[in-house]
Protein backbone atom coordinates (compact mmCIF):
# COMPACT_ATOMS: atom_id res chain seq x y z
CA UNK A 1 0.00 0.00 0.00
CA UNK A 2 0.88 3.45 -0.96
CA UNK A 3 1.29 6.14 1.10
CA UNK A 4 2.50 8.99 -0.63
CA UNK A 5 -0.37 9.87 -3.28
CA UNK A 6 -1.93 12.64 -4.10
CA UNK A 7 -5.58 10.99 -2.39
CA UNK A 8 -3.45 9.61 0.82
CA UNK A 9 -2.25 13.48 1.23
CA UNK A 10 -5.90 14.64 0.70
CA UNK A 11 -7.26 12.22 3.41
CA UNK A 12 -4.73 13.25 5.42
CA UNK A 13 -5.20 17.15 5.24
CA UNK A 14 -8.92 16.99 5.30
CA UNK A 15 -8.51 14.80 8.62
CA UNK A 16 -5.96 17.26 10.24
CA UNK A 17 -8.70 20.52 8.87
CA UNK A 18 -11.22 18.09 10.75
CA UNK A 19 -9.30 17.91 13.98
CA UNK A 20 -8.93 21.53 13.90
CA UNK A 21 -12.06 22.49 14.06
CA UNK A 22 -13.24 19.86 16.59
CA UNK A 23 -10.69 21.12 18.65
CA UNK A 24 -12.04 24.74 17.96
CA UNK A 25 -15.18 24.01 18.62
CA UNK A 26 -14.25 22.49 21.82
CA UNK A 27 -12.24 25.04 23.01
CA UNK A 28 -14.76 27.90 22.69
CA UNK A 29 -17.05 25.55 24.33
CA UNK A 30 -14.74 25.16 27.39
CA UNK A 31 -14.32 28.99 26.75
CA UNK A 32 -17.73 29.72 27.47
CA UNK A 33 -18.53 26.99 30.05
CA UNK A 34 -16.00 28.29 32.08
CA UNK A 35 -16.02 32.81 31.37
CA UNK A 36 -18.28 33.85 34.25
CA UNK A 37 -18.21 37.51 32.94
CA UNK A 38 -21.48 39.45 32.54
CA UNK A 39 -21.73 38.71 28.47
CA UNK A 40 -25.58 40.49 28.50
CA UNK A 41 -23.65 43.64 29.94
CA UNK A 42 -21.72 43.14 26.54
CA UNK A 43 -24.06 42.17 23.96
CA UNK A 44 -26.18 45.83 25.59
CA UNK A 45 -22.97 47.32 25.01
CA UNK A 46 -22.44 46.07 21.77
CA UNK A 47 -26.15 47.07 20.73
CA UNK A 48 -25.73 51.06 21.96
CA UNK A 49 -22.51 50.95 19.50
CA UNK A 50 -23.79 50.03 17.14
CA UNK A 51 -27.88 51.80 17.09
CA UNK A 52 -28.45 54.94 16.51
CA UNK A 53 -31.40 56.27 17.35
CA UNK A 54 -30.48 60.02 16.61
CA UNK A 55 -30.09 59.36 13.10
CA UNK A 56 -32.52 58.24 10.19
CA UNK A 57 -34.82 55.53 11.91
CA UNK A 58 -35.92 53.73 8.83
CA UNK A 59 -32.22 53.00 8.01
CA UNK A 60 -31.76 51.86 12.15
CA UNK A 61 -34.84 49.90 11.04
CA UNK A 62 -33.03 48.00 8.39
CA UNK A 63 -29.83 47.20 9.98
CA UNK A 64 -31.75 46.16 13.46
CA UNK A 65 -31.32 42.54 12.89
CA UNK A 66 -27.95 42.61 11.91
CA UNK A 67 -27.03 44.43 14.64
CA UNK A 68 -28.98 42.20 16.92
CA UNK A 69 -27.34 39.22 15.55
CA UNK A 70 -23.57 40.86 15.69
CA UNK A 71 -24.52 41.52 19.56
CA UNK A 72 -26.64 38.65 21.10
CA UNK A 73 -24.53 36.30 23.30
CA UNK A 74 -26.46 33.29 21.42
CA UNK A 75 -23.37 30.85 22.04
CA UNK A 76 -23.68 30.81 25.29
CA UNK A 77 -27.31 29.74 26.04
CA UNK A 78 -29.35 26.70 24.87
CA UNK A 79 -31.35 28.08 22.55
CA UNK A 80 -33.69 26.05 20.49
CA UNK A 81 -35.69 26.65 17.13
CA UNK A 82 -39.25 25.42 16.77
CA UNK A 83 -40.48 25.55 13.61
CA UNK A 84 -44.21 26.73 12.20
CA UNK A 85 -44.90 26.60 8.65
CA UNK A 86 -42.69 29.97 7.66
CA UNK A 87 -40.65 31.20 10.65
CA UNK A 88 -38.78 29.84 13.66
CA UNK A 89 -39.57 30.74 17.58
CA UNK A 90 -36.98 30.20 20.06
CA UNK A 91 -37.22 29.42 23.23
CA UNK A 92 -33.73 28.75 26.02
CA UNK A 93 -34.42 25.41 27.38
CA UNK A 94 -34.40 25.49 31.56
CA UNK A 95 -31.52 24.39 33.69
CA UNK A 96 -31.17 21.61 35.63
CA UNK A 97 -31.73 23.08 38.95
CA UNK A 98 -35.57 23.25 37.78
CA UNK A 99 -35.90 20.06 35.67
CA UNK A 100 -39.76 19.88 37.11
CA UNK A 101 -40.66 23.58 36.95
CA UNK A 102 -44.03 24.68 36.43
CA UNK A 103 -44.00 25.92 32.81
CA UNK A 104 -46.39 29.01 30.67
CA UNK A 105 -46.75 29.33 27.49
CA UNK A 106 -49.10 32.15 25.78
CA UNK A 107 -49.36 32.69 21.77
CA UNK A 108 -50.90 35.42 20.95
CA UNK A 109 -52.48 35.40 17.60
CA UNK A 110 -52.32 31.91 16.37
CA UNK A 111 -52.28 32.34 12.53
CA UNK A 112 -54.22 28.92 11.81
CA UNK A 113 -50.33 27.55 12.89
CA UNK A 114 -49.47 25.52 16.05
CA UNK A 115 -46.44 23.44 15.02
CA UNK A 116 -43.79 25.51 16.97
CA UNK A 117 -46.23 24.83 20.18
CA UNK A 118 -46.59 21.38 19.41
CA UNK A 119 -42.55 21.06 18.99
CA UNK A 120 -42.37 23.06 22.38
CA UNK A 121 -44.72 20.75 24.35
CA UNK A 122 -43.20 17.71 22.92
CA UNK A 123 -39.76 19.11 24.13
CA UNK A 124 -40.99 20.31 27.52
CA UNK A 125 -44.12 18.09 28.51
CA UNK A 126 -44.31 19.64 31.34
CA UNK A 127 -45.59 23.11 29.76
CA UNK A 128 -49.25 24.53 29.25
CA UNK A 129 -50.05 26.76 26.80
CA UNK A 130 -52.56 29.24 26.15
CA UNK A 131 -53.45 30.77 23.18
CA UNK A 132 -55.83 34.07 21.74
CA UNK A 133 -56.89 34.82 18.16
CA UNK A 134 -59.83 36.90 17.07
CA UNK A 135 -60.22 34.73 14.08
CA UNK A 136 -62.00 31.30 15.61
CA UNK A 137 -62.20 29.42 12.17
CA UNK A 138 -59.03 26.32 11.95
CA UNK A 139 -57.61 28.32 15.39
CA UNK A 140 -60.28 26.69 17.36
CA UNK A 141 -59.91 23.43 15.98
CA UNK A 142 -56.17 22.88 16.52
CA UNK A 143 -54.57 25.02 19.33
CA UNK A 144 -56.57 22.47 22.02
CA UNK A 145 -54.17 20.00 20.61
CA UNK A 146 -52.07 21.86 22.70
CA UNK A 147 -53.88 24.05 25.63
CA UNK A 148 -56.60 26.25 26.09
CA UNK A 149 -57.31 28.54 23.16
CA UNK A 150 -59.44 31.73 23.44
CA UNK A 151 -61.25 33.46 20.45
CA UNK A 152 -60.40 36.96 21.45
CA UNK A 153 -58.09 39.71 20.37
CA UNK A 154 -55.59 40.87 23.12
CA UNK A 155 -53.99 43.85 22.47
CA UNK A 156 -53.48 47.67 24.66
CA UNK A 157 -57.02 48.24 25.41
CA UNK A 158 -60.05 47.14 26.45
CA UNK A 159 -63.35 47.40 23.49
CA UNK A 160 -64.03 46.94 19.72
CA UNK A 161 -61.47 48.08 17.07
CA UNK A 162 -61.49 48.07 13.12
CA UNK A 163 -58.21 44.92 12.97
CA UNK A 164 -56.08 43.42 10.24
CA UNK A 165 -57.30 39.62 10.54
CA UNK A 166 -56.23 36.52 9.01
CA UNK A 167 -59.30 34.13 7.51
CA UNK A 168 -59.50 33.26 4.03
CA UNK A 169 -57.48 36.29 3.57
CA UNK A 170 -56.04 39.29 5.60
CA UNK A 171 -58.97 41.43 6.05
CA UNK A 172 -60.25 44.74 8.15
CA UNK A 173 -63.16 43.78 10.64
CA UNK A 174 -64.54 45.16 14.01
CA UNK A 175 -63.04 42.95 16.68
CA UNK A 176 -63.44 42.70 20.15
CA UNK A 177 -59.87 43.10 22.49
CA UNK A 178 -59.11 42.57 25.85
CA UNK A 179 -55.81 44.39 26.96
CA UNK A 180 -52.88 42.21 27.53
CA UNK A 181 -52.43 42.88 30.94
CA UNK A 182 -56.85 41.70 31.62
CA UNK A 183 -56.19 38.83 29.56
CA UNK A 184 -52.92 37.22 31.64
CA UNK A 185 -54.71 38.25 34.80
CA UNK A 186 -58.28 37.13 34.28
CA UNK A 187 -57.73 34.03 31.82
CA UNK A 188 -53.91 32.89 32.38
CA UNK A 189 -53.80 33.42 35.91
CA UNK A 190 -50.25 32.54 36.09
CA UNK A 191 -47.68 34.68 37.72
CA UNK A 192 -44.78 33.52 35.65
CA UNK A 193 -44.71 33.39 31.55
CA UNK A 194 -41.85 30.98 30.84
CA UNK A 195 -42.44 32.35 26.86
CA UNK A 196 -44.67 34.91 25.38
CA UNK A 197 -45.11 34.84 21.80
CA UNK A 198 -46.95 37.85 20.03
CA UNK A 199 -47.92 38.03 16.48
CA UNK A 200 -50.95 40.53 16.36
CA UNK A 201 -50.90 42.31 13.76
CA UNK A 202 -49.64 45.69 14.40
CA UNK A 203 -51.43 45.49 17.38
CA UNK A 204 -48.01 45.12 19.23
CA UNK A 205 -46.98 49.12 19.03
CA UNK A 206 -49.53 49.88 21.72
CA UNK A 207 -48.65 46.62 23.79
CA UNK A 208 -44.98 48.11 23.83
CA UNK A 209 -45.07 49.87 27.16
CA UNK A 210 -47.05 46.97 29.11
CA UNK A 211 -43.68 45.04 28.96
CA UNK A 212 -41.57 47.49 30.25
CA UNK A 213 -40.11 47.51 33.85
CA UNK A 214 -42.80 50.38 34.85
CA UNK A 215 -45.79 49.16 32.27
CA UNK A 216 -49.30 47.51 34.16
CA UNK A 217 -47.31 43.25 33.82
CA UNK A 218 -44.90 44.41 36.33
CA UNK A 219 -47.91 46.09 38.59
CA UNK A 220 -49.80 43.33 38.05
CA UNK A 221 -46.21 41.01 39.29
CA UNK A 222 -46.76 39.06 36.25
CA UNK A 223 -43.64 38.06 34.88
CA UNK A 224 -42.41 37.41 31.10
CA UNK A 225 -38.96 35.17 30.80
CA UNK A 226 -38.60 35.10 27.25
CA UNK A 227 -40.80 36.61 24.47
CA UNK A 228 -41.12 36.51 20.83
CA UNK A 229 -42.52 38.97 19.42
CA UNK A 230 -43.44 40.03 15.58
CA UNK A 231 -43.10 43.54 15.20
CA UNK A 232 -44.46 44.32 11.74
CA UNK A 233 -43.40 47.25 9.16
CA UNK A 234 -44.02 50.45 11.19
CA UNK A 235 -45.24 53.75 9.64
CA UNK A 236 -43.53 57.05 10.80
CA UNK A 237 -45.29 57.14 14.16
CA UNK A 238 -45.00 53.20 14.92
CA UNK A 239 -41.24 53.44 14.11
CA UNK A 240 -40.86 56.33 16.72
CA UNK A 241 -42.69 54.10 19.00
CA UNK A 242 -40.33 50.76 18.51
CA UNK A 243 -37.51 53.25 18.84
CA UNK A 244 -38.33 54.78 22.37
CA UNK A 245 -39.26 50.81 23.58
CA UNK A 246 -35.86 49.61 22.59
CA UNK A 247 -33.85 52.85 24.56
CA UNK A 248 -36.01 51.78 27.30
CA UNK A 249 -35.14 48.41 27.10
CA UNK A 250 -31.55 49.70 27.05
CA UNK A 251 -32.14 51.69 29.98
CA UNK A 252 -33.63 48.81 32.30
CA UNK A 253 -31.13 46.26 31.66
CA UNK A 254 -33.75 43.55 32.23
CA UNK A 255 -34.02 42.05 28.51
CA UNK A 256 -31.24 41.07 26.35
CA UNK A 257 -32.14 40.71 22.42
CA UNK A 258 -30.85 37.23 21.81
CA UNK A 259 -32.05 36.72 17.72
CA UNK A 260 -33.74 38.59 15.25
CA UNK A 261 -34.44 38.64 11.72
CA UNK A 262 -36.35 39.91 8.96
CA UNK A 263 -39.11 39.41 6.41
CA UNK A 264 -41.10 41.70 4.13
CA UNK A 265 -40.00 44.49 6.58
CA UNK A 266 -41.05 43.21 9.68
CA UNK A 267 -39.25 42.27 12.60
CA UNK A 268 -38.71 38.96 14.60
CA UNK A 269 -37.12 39.18 17.68
CA UNK A 270 -36.89 36.80 20.33
CA UNK A 271 -35.66 37.88 23.94
CA UNK A 272 -34.87 37.23 27.07
CA UNK A 273 -35.62 38.69 31.00
CA UNK A 274 -32.12 37.94 32.14
CA UNK A 275 -32.41 40.63 34.94
CA UNK A 276 -35.35 38.67 37.03
CA UNK A 277 -34.29 36.64 40.02
CA UNK A 278 -36.53 33.64 38.64
CA UNK A 279 -36.18 33.55 35.14
CA UNK A 280 -32.18 33.67 35.45
CA UNK A 281 -32.64 30.68 37.99
CA UNK A 282 -34.94 29.10 35.54
CA UNK A 283 -32.58 29.51 32.26
CA UNK A 284 -29.61 30.60 32.83
CA UNK A 285 -27.76 29.33 36.11
CA UNK A 286 -24.55 29.67 37.33
CA UNK A 287 -23.40 31.11 33.89
CA UNK A 288 -22.37 34.32 34.93
CA UNK A 289 -22.22 35.70 37.95
CA UNK A 290 -25.65 37.87 38.66
CA UNK A 291 -24.02 40.56 41.56
CA UNK A 292 -23.47 43.55 39.12
CA UNK A 293 -27.07 43.44 38.11
CA UNK A 294 -28.70 46.84 39.12
CA UNK A 295 -31.89 45.71 38.04
CA UNK A 296 -35.50 45.37 40.11
CA UNK A 297 -37.25 42.15 39.88
CA UNK A 298 -40.88 42.96 39.14
CA UNK A 299 -41.71 39.69 40.99
CA UNK A 300 -40.37 40.59 44.38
Amino acid sequence: MRFNTPAFTRQLLMGLLYSIVFLLALYMYMQASTDKSNFFKASRECLLSNVDVNSDLEKQWSYFPYYVNKCAPQNRLMVQGFSNTDELKYHVLPTNDVPNMDCTIVSLGIGKDVEAEKSMQAAMPNCEFWGADPVNETNADIFPEVGKFYNIAVGAENGTFRSYVLEDIYRYQEVKYVDIATFLRNYVKRPVLDQLMIDIEHAEYPMLPFLLMDGQLARDKILICQMNIEVHRPNPEQLKQFFDFFQQLMKEKQWTLMSASSIIGHLRLFMINHGSEECHKRYIGALYQRDDLDVTDPKS
